[in-house]
């Protein structure tokens, strides 16, 4: 597989064309590099995990920019890099290699879309695609083993928790991978179709007739050979229950004899039942039978064993099987070969046979807990921890005294040496958690690779709100501290916010390490936070910054969501974290809480029942009603809540505990109810819920999705209060529901994307709807003919609505829709082909929308879109190439849009840009 090199001359073709588009308009700039520290270790390689292929390995690795992505390497620097973005941005897609098949490699990765897939490429940039949508939606295991057999590959799917696993096949084409048949139902390898944990598809057995699938977590345990028919699936050998050894099988695809260990005896296979036999009997051969370390060579057996670190040799006879002696004292047994020659490495030194007791031979070696052994043509590769320097050694050793030597690297110590892979006679390794570094065959010749963690760490934001006029955001100020900001979009109106307590000044990133929960919310002109026992407001002022604790004994307390301002009240949900000097109170405990300027203390025990804990640290553990996100109309908030005498159902308050009430029991069904430890003691019949959700306020009315328990989910509105809370429509009749979500308002009326009952009898998807909340007043806009996902439904000051979408021949892109269905259609096809652009982070500024998008050239860059393919254009290449820069999320404060981006030198920093270049002379 040959990689072209062309992406790069493309990429600077297109951003020198692009240039001209932008001629005259203001391009996003840095606001202010706020952390110049390097970044922590977990950018990374994973050479371990790889698969080579024609002189290149392909292996995961993370970096800021892109998160967990499938990189190549051909052991030089020019020649890694990054080969996919299959998560564009700075989610991870994975990259988890599978294997080579007819000219391309496989791997499972997450395009956001699919959930975990199995993808294929030609080893080109762009020439990633998705093999098939395996489990629409995502897999709950997905290539549990991977085998090339009789020209196609096979692999084990178990689509969702309790379901069957299925053995598929592919030919390499979409058309061409299909299930086979489920182990369970069609082959009867597993008595329970619920439990099917620890099922692995082995190499073709021995003989080539069939596939070996093993069991090793059930009560049944066993190892089959199967072709795929129930004729083809044969028994070769049950084992002992609850034996630790099944895991223990050799599946190597080398025609070779299998070995495995049943409780205390030795058995062989030659993928027959007739060839599956036992060996000998273990007992008083060896002291104990947990197999540590193993190897087939040359058809020999040779297998280590913890207790006494007794080294065991078999060909397959009982006269053949014995003894050969002890390697050492260490307990780190790891069995390797040469060719011919077999070593035991270890701590102790390194141990030699040449298969009798009597050419057992021993020199020093590593001197510390053996981490991984590599297998190279003339010599072995080591990699060990030392526990005096605490660091990681790598040595080599070609199997004599004289060859075993350590290897030293440029640049000094590094603390973590670790993943390590077979290359190109010798090794990849990543060291120091960011590095990769390459071997050669002999041992003598060190390079490093690539460097995955950047110089200039980054900042974030971390979270951000507008408040003001001005931007309030969290930011790591270095590795360790995260400190709240404010700007104005300039670099000199940028600054952190500290305040006076009555213990002195001091900093907020003091307060705020990197296990602060860095979620800001907007209330009543202040924006307010919390650490773990405090809550915090500011006016975006140093001044305007204070604390206080709240009124009640708990101290420890985290703020979950907003409920509302009302009343000159700040209402929101908050979760018990922990207790200081009240021993009766559990932690865990959500209810509504109010903060009102002063002080803040929980408003009330919504859901009041609770059980007694004797003998613990708190003796009554309250059951949380939990309360969601509220949206505040006229003088009260709606929020939903769980009282467990009406089930989770939605509530109202105006900010006191005697303003807050019921608004209706939207499932008015009951339920029989019995829990004897439950105080006080509920009610004989309790109610199910109808799980309000969605709530969306347009006008002076409130929208939300919820389930009658008759009519499935569907639509409701409220005003606030009994009488005026009523379903809209039941968009598909019966206990089913067409589930609408993604509600937006537009005016005193709503969009939103909901199943309806011709689409739900097909299978075509989700259609885009409206309603005004009148009866008959809910219409169909489009029914999205040829989208099967939908989502971020926004609506411009003109009304126009963005969203994303998704379609099999295009990806995902950016539609657009003025309410009909002429109007409904997709914006531009920014990535032509399946793949798509990926839009993300959508914010409405004015009459337009910015998001972030992937065109295949520039990365994950800032785009603009009046809905119209010649008005939407990119807002320059943040961080050149193909490199993404994954802007957003996007705010507007003091006539700026502001956001945080990595360009790839100052690491993910705030940026900002004129409104007016984004949305012309539209106001935001």
């Amino acid at each position: 597989m040959k990689i072209r090199k062309s992406w790069r001359a493309v990429s600077w073709v297109a951003l020198l064309l692009f240039a001209g588009a932008l001629a005259g308009q203001a391009q996003p700039h840095l606001v202010a590099d706020l952390n110049r520290q390097r970044v922590d270790g977990r950018s990374q390689p994973f050479p371990s995990e790889g698969v080579e292929h024609e002189g290149v390995l392909y292996f995961p690795a993370h970096d800021p920019q892109h998160g967990y992505e499938l990189w190549r390497s051909d052991g030089t620097p020019e020649g890694t890099y990054r080969l996919v973005d299959l998560c564009p941005g700075s989610c991870s897609g994975g990259g988890r290699s599978l294997g080579s098949f007819h000219g391309h490699l496989y791997f499972v990765g997450d395009d956001s879309e699919h959930g975990a897939e199995i993808w294929r490429t030609d080893g080109t940039v762009g020439g990633e695609e998705l093999l098939a949508d395996v489990c629409p939606g995502s897999c709950w295991s997905l290539a549990n083993g991977w085998v090339e057999w009789r020209g196609a590959l096979w692999f084990l799917v178990q689509a969702t928790y309790d379901a069957s696993t299925v053995l598929w096949t592919s030919d390499g084409t979409r058309e061409g991978t299909r299930p086979v048949a489920s182990l369970c139902t069609d082959l009867a390898i597993c008595d329970s179709v619920s439990y099917q944990f620890g099922i692995f598809l082995g190499g073709p057995d021995p003989s080539g007739q069939g596939l070996l699938v093993w069991t090793s977590e059930s009560h049944l345990e066993s190892l089959v050979r199967t072709d795929g028919t129930a004729g083809g699936t044969v028994l070769l050998h049950r084992f002992v229950e609850d034996t630790q050894y099944v895991d223990q099988i050799q599946r190597k695809v080398t025609g070779e004899p299998l070995f495995f260990i049943d409780n205390a005896e030795l058995w062989t296979s030659d993928g027959t039942p007739a060839g599956t036999r036992l060996v000998r009997s273990l007992v008083g051969l060896v002291d104990d039978y947990d197999m540590q370390s193993f190897e087939v060579v040359d058809g020999i057996f040779y297998a280590t064993f913890f207790a006494f670190n007794q080294w065991l040799r078999s060909d397959g006879t009982a006269a053949g099987t014995f003894l050969l002696g002890q390697a050492g004292s260490a307990s780190d047994l790891t069995v390797a070969h040469i060719g011919s020659g077999v070593f035991v490495v270890s701590s102790d030194g390194i141990f030699r046979t040449g298969g009798t007791p009597e050419t057992i031979s021993s020199w020093a070696g590593p001197a510390g807990p053996i981490h991984d052994v590599v297998e190279r043509p003339d010599r072995l590769f080591v990699l060990a921890y030392n526990q005096e320097q605490s660091r990681d050694f790598l040595w080599t050793t070609d199997g004599t005294p004289a060859g075993t030597r350590k290897i030293h690297f440029d640049g000094g110590p590094s603390p973590d040496e670790y993943g390590m892979k077979a290359f190109g006679g010798g090794v990849l390794l990543s060291r120091g958690r960011h590095e990769l570094w390459r071997v050669d065959g002999a041992g003598a010749e060190v390079e490093r690779l690539h460097n995955f963690q950047p110089a200039n760490g980054g900042s974030g934001p971390l979270d951000q709100v507008v408040s003001g006029g001005r931007l309030v955001f969290f930011a790591r100020a270095d590795e360790w501290r995260s400190r709240l900001f404010s700007s104005d979009g300039t670099s000199a109106g940028t600054s952190a916010i500290t305040t006076a307590a009555d213990v002195g000044t001091f900093d907020l990133g003091l307060d705020f390490d990197y296990r602060a929960l860095f979620k800001l919310t907007r209330a009543g002109g202040k924006v307010l936070f919390n650490s773990w026992s405090r809550l915090w407001e500011t006016d975006g002022s140093r001044e305007g910054t204070r604390t206080y604790r709240p009124r009640s004994s708990y101290q420890s307390f985290t703020l979950n969501a907003p409920i509302g301002f009302v009343g000159g009240r700040f209402v929101y949900s908050a979760t018990l974290l922990g207790i200081d000097d009240d021993p009766e109170r559990c932690d865990g405990d959500s209810e509504p809480w109010v903060s009102e300027g002063h002080g803040t203390s929980q408003l009330l025990d919504l859901n009041p029942y609770f059980y007694e804990v004797p003998n613990g640290f708190c003796t009554a553990r309250y059951v949380p009603s939990s309360p969601g996100r509220g949206v505040v109309v006229g003088s009260i908030a709606l929020f939903a809540a769980d009282d467990l005498v009406h089930g989770r159902e939605l509530f109202a308050t105006d900010g006191t505990k005697e303003g807050t009430r019921l608004v209706a029991d939207v499932n008015r069904k009951r339920r029989p109810f019995d829990d004897p430890y439950l105080k006080p003691q509920p009610p004989r019949f309790v109610g199910d819920s109808s799980d309000p959700t969605d709530l969306v306020r347009a006008g002076s009315r409130v929208f939300f999705v919820a389930n009658d328990g008759i009519s499935g989910r569907e639509l409701w509105v409220t005003n606030g209060t009994f009488q005026g809370t009523r379903r809209i429509a039941d968009l598909v009749p019966g206990p089913a529901g067409s589930t609408p979500r993604n509600l937006v308002a537009v005016g005193d009326a709503i969009y939103f994307f909901a199943a309806n009952a011709a689409n739900a009898a097909n299978g075509a998807g989700e259609g885009l709807y409206r309603s005004d909340g009148m009866p008959g007043g809910t219409v169909r806009v489009s029914d999205l003919t040829g989208v099967s996902q939908a989502r971020d439904l926004l609506a411009a000051k003109n009304g126009r609505l963005f969203f994303v979408a998704f379609t099999e021949e295009a990806g995902t892109e950016l539609w657009t829709s003025q309410g009909t269905a002429a109007t409904t259609r997709r914006v531009a096809d920014l990535r032509p082909g399946p793949r798509g652009s990926a839009p993300q982070n959508l914010k409405i500024v004015g009459d337009r929308a910015i998001f972030a998008a992937d065109d295949g050239i520039a990365g994950l860059e800032p785009w603009t879109s009046d809905g119209t393919s010649e008005g939407t254009v990119r807002l320059g290449d943040l961080s050149p190439g193909r490199d993404a820069s994954t802007p957003g999320p996007f705010s507007v404060a003091n006539h700026q849009v502001l956001f945080g981006a990595d360009d790839g030198e100052h690491g993910r920093e705030l940026w900002a840009m004129p409104v007016a270049d984004v949305a012309g002379s539209a106001q935001p």
